[in-house]
């Protein structure tokens, strides 16, 4: 016999599809179904403790693309990791407490992914990650140096591209 599920359940799951699939943050989730930003947490809470972790299902499935993308994906994924940590540092209704839980989860989360990522293709990793850093990096420059300056910052990157590749991950 099918047992029937609850409109809670049902809500959790549209949610846990919304999040990982639909990569839309918590916020756009309580809007769309009508409920808080509270209850979002609660449904991730209790997805997590059945074995449906948010995060790494939503990290998961840019690990399952082609090999041409992986590159890019990885740099995504740290982007996306980054960008995760900034919406929760900024929410206003998150109390610090839970900050610090969703944190440490998405700390958990990236840690796995991470792992996951080296020992798929590591070399893409390695290369996403040379690649990230050296992006945000100049991001940073480009408002502070002239563009002598950062022309030189960007040909002796290119220099030295070889050094930056020679990582052990």
């Amino acid at each position: 016999m099918i047992e029937k599920l609850s409109n809670a359940d049902r809500n959790r799951m549209l949610a846990r599809t919304l999040f990982t699939d639909a990569n839309q943050s918590f916020a756009q989730i309580a809007q769309t179904l009508n409920v808080s930003d509270k209850t979002i947490q609660n449904y991730q809470s209790k997805d997590k403790s059945l074995g449906f972790d948010w995060l790494t299902i939503r990290a998961t499935k840019y690990i399952q693309t082609t090999q041409e993308t992986k590159e890019n994906m990885y740099s995504m994924f740290t982007g996306y990791m980054f960008a995760t940590l900034k919406e929760i540092r900024e929410d206003e209704k998150t109390s610090p407490a839970q900050k610090a839980q969703l944190i440490v989860s998405l700390g958990d989360s990236f840690s796995k992914m991470r792992k996951v990522a080296a020992a798929e293709d590591p070399e893409a990793y390695k290369y996403a990650l040379i690649k990230h850093t050296t992006k945000t990096i100049l991001l940073a420059l480009k408002n502070t140096l002239d563009s002598t300056n950062m022309e030189i910052v960007i040909n002796t990157i290119d220099a030295i591209q070889d050094e930056l590749a020679d990582v052990t991950v």
